[in-house]
């Protein structure tokens, strides 16, 4: 059960991260667009999803806790990958807030 719940969080992961960096880059198309404040929201939005199904799936495994993960070609640990998608969260609502 437990090497079950450790691949399958470990998958999930993976998963998330891809979806973080191509909502990164999507999000990254639509600054430098000048996008309406309305699309940076959804992305925000979707940037903040991610965020929480993070912090719910590394709660839920230590394994996965102590594993590291490779995002946009860095290796990250659970610490490095939390505080990097939280810094997009605020960096992307600190440009909201200027529109």
């Amino acid at each position: 059960m437990g090497l079950f719940n450790a691949m399958s969080s470990i998958s999930k992961i993976n998963s998330l991260l891809k979806d973080l960096e191509n909502q990164v880059t999507i999000t990254q198309s639509q600054v430098q667009r000048n996008a309406s404040k309305e699309t940076l929201l959804n992305s925000l939005n979707v940037l903040k999803q991610i965020h929480q199904e993070l912090l719910d799936t590394f709660g839920n495994s230590s394994a996965a806790r102590s594993t590291t993960f490779t995002v946009f070609g860095d290796r990250m640990s659970m610490h490095d990958i939390l505080m990097y998608s939280k810094n997009l969260v605020y960096n992307l609502y600190a440009i909201i807030q200027t529109k």
